[in-house]
Parts: structure tokens; sequence; C-alpha cells
């Protein structure tokens, strides 16, 4: 896809209305529902989610009942409450949320960032997770952690060159150790093979290294430093080589030591480097073998792009709080977010946007102009047509 600005409005436009209709029936999510349809939930939750810094049941009815989501959605004259708003998030068919979240990444993935480590690799995928908490007290599910008052919703995300390709909800106790939870998030995602996954030392297991490597899937993590292994080979000579933060020590290939002393049966790679800045010591480990030493190191240096996103879901959508409180609802305000994030993400790559703050900002005022015009047009750009409408919503 050529590389060019793009508007809000051709964001939107560029997810066909077909599809969401389509995906209505598939879900059966308007079921015995007359007002609000799926597609005009995820309006309001979308709109909600980009205008107000924190969404709760009484914002979103406020928000529906205005004159901008009217423009913006089409609803006419409807008017809701939040009660009802908030039965509506607690049972609507959750799959509608789940099936447009996934069909807008493939529809979006011609517009994903990334630049490329090698002409060998084709995908950067960065796995991690976040949680959300809230009193026991209000959550009806959720793991506790420790001897701790609050529940907390475990989101594990895989991005795909920098945009949400992949998200699990996990909620049983098992599911607090990354062991568990990066582990089954990356052997459910659908990678090409020529995927190069990144993630960090949450998951250190041997057999899940072994497991990885014999299904092919291709890794670059870092070992803790005190983790034990035997080299078996050296694989390049790089000690006194630099990086712009790194100065290489050695790059060999070695088996791990693993439950009762005994050695993987896989053998990896091992890149042992210093940091230039701090003399901190770091151990990358990996199962590639076609790429040198500061390739690999380059390619684990994207991982920070999933901190920086789980930042920007919680400071500029809202990701923090539960709007609903049982599961199926956190799930759907869940989607809701990182479908928000998918428009914002291609809106900022697009248009060589830095910030996700400046690119929210830029989206929110664009779409602000296009309500306005709508409703302009509707008013026949007459000023007292205009002041009749505002009044009816406001006066």
């Amino acid at each position: 896809m050529k590389k060019s600005k793009i508007e809000c409005a051709d964001l939107f436009a560029m997810i066909p209305k077909d599809l969401l209709f389509n995906l209505e029936k598939e879900t059966n999510v308007n079921h015995q529902v007359k007002k609000l349809s799926g597609l005009l939930m995820l309006k309001l939750l979308l709109f909600s989610l980009l205008n107000s810094e924190r969404v709760s049941l009484r914002v979103m009815e406020e928000i529906f009942n205005s004159g901008q989501f009217k423009a913006f959605s089409g609803k006419g004259n409807q008017k809701t409450k939040h009660s009802t708003i908030g039965d509506r998030v607690a049972n609507i068919n959750c799959d509608f949320f789940e099936q447009v979240f996934h069909a807008l990444c493939e529809k979006f993935e011609p517009l994903a960032r990334g630049k490329k480590i090698s002409k060998k690799f084709r995908d950067i995928c960065i796995h991690d997770s976040s949680f959300v908490g809230l009193s026991a007290k209000l959550l009806r599910t959720g793991m506790v952690c420790g001897k701790g008052t609050i529940k907390q919703i475990k989101f594990t995300v895989g991005l795909k060159n920098s945009f949400p390709a992949n998200v699990l909800v996990l909620k049983n106790k098992a599911e607090v150790s990354e062991e568990v939870a990066l582990k089954k998030s990356i052997l459910e995602a659908n990678y090409s093979r020529n995927s190069i996954i990144l993630f960090d030392r949450g998951l250190q297991r041997r057999k899940t290294f072994c497991e990885f490597s014999d299904k092919n899937i291709l890794f670059v993590t870092r070992l803790k430093n005190k983790a034990r292994y035997v080299e078996t080979k050296k694989f390049k000579e790089v000690k006194g080589r630099k990086t712009k933060t790194l100065l290489l020590q050695k790059d060999v290939l070695v088996k791990l030591v693993g439950e009762r002393e005994i050695l993987t049966k896989n053998e990896f790679r091992l890149i042992v480097a210093t940091s230039l800045e701090t003399r901190e010591t770091f151990l990358f480990l990996t199962n590639i073998f076609n790429l040198n030493a500061k390739e690999i190191t380059d390619a684990y240096k994207r991982r920070w792009e999933i901190e920086v996103f789980f930042k920007f879901l919680k400071q500029e959508l809202n990701f923090k709080h539960f709007v609903s409180r049982n599961e199926n609802g956190i799930k759907v305000m869940m989607y809701a977010t990182f479908i928000l994030a998918l428009l914002l993400l291609a809106y900022k790559e697009k248009n060589s946007i830095s910030s996700y703050k400046i690119a929210k900002i830029r989206f929110t005022h664009e779409l602000e102009m296009e309500i306005t015009k709508e409703i302009v047009l509707a008013c026949g750009g007459s000023i007292f047509k205009f002041n009749k409408f505002k009044n009816s919503q406001y006066g």
C-alpha cells in the first residue's frame, strides 16, 4: 500500500459496511434487540473511548443522546439510559466485537509499520502481558495475586509489526505465570514461518524453548544472568565488536541445563553482550542461525514497542478500569479498545506521526470536523436551522 497521508474518514471508509452487517448476522448479535444493535454499540464504544478521559455508563448515556453522536452514527432521534447501555454491554454477544477486531487486523495489515531486520524475515512479532484490576468485592471473575484484595484480569497481547494481531483474556490462577500465558499466546498465534517472535524473561522454561524449535517457531529472548548452560561450539568471533548500545562478548552454541541437571536436546545460540552505558551483562537466546549478532540484538530492541503500546492503551485509551464487571462486558470493552487502537495506529503510521498522544488528538479533531460538516449539510447551511438543531439537543 502506497505511503501517503490518510484522514480519519478514509480509515472508516476502509471498513466495508457489508463486512459489519455480515458479522452482525453471523454472530446473531441483534437477537431480540430493537434499538442498541451490535454496530450501534460498536460506534458508541469507539466514540466514547475517543472522547472521554474516563468512560462510564453515564458518560456513554450522555454521548449517545448527543447531537454529535447522532451525526456520527446516523441513529436518528433515539435516546437511551445508562442502565440500558450497561445491560447491553454485559450481555451482548462478544463474538461480534472479537470478529470485527480480527477482520480489521487483516484489513489494516498492509499499513503496519516495521523496519525489516533482514530480507530473510518478514514480520517482527512481540508478546507480553498486562493486568487490569478491581476490588475483589466488585469483580466476580479474575485472579487474585498473592494475598491482595484486588482481582486481576490478565491480557496477553501479540503485536505484529507494531500493530495488535491477537489478544488473550486470562483469568485462571495458573495463568498468572508468564510461563503459561506467553507460551499459550505464542502457540495460538498464526504467524508465517519467517516471523521472529520476541518475548521477555518471564518465559524461561527449557521445555518451551525446545517445543518452539520443534515447531519451527523462531524466537529471540533474554536469559536470566544466573541461567546455566554448556557451551558446545563457538558460532562466530564477535568479542570487541560494538553496536550502538552494546559491546559484544561472545556468540556461541549452547545446551541449556534443565530439570534434574539434564541438558536440552536442542542446541541454541547465545549472544553475550555488555551495555556500553551501564556495564550490565545481557544474555540473548535464540534459535535463529542465519542472522549476525547485531541483527539479533537489534531485533530484541524492538520488544520495547509493546511496553509503549501498553502505556498508550492505559494512558490514552483509558484501558485501566472496568465499565462492566462481568466477563462478557470486560471482553467487549477490551475488543472495542483494541479496535480503536488499530484505527489510531493506522492513522499514526500513514501520517508519519511520532506520538500516540498527538495522533489521537489529530484524529479526534478531524472526526469532529467531519461531524460538524455533516450537521451543517443536514441544516442546508442555514444558521437558523443549525441553532434550532443545537437547541433541540442542549436547550
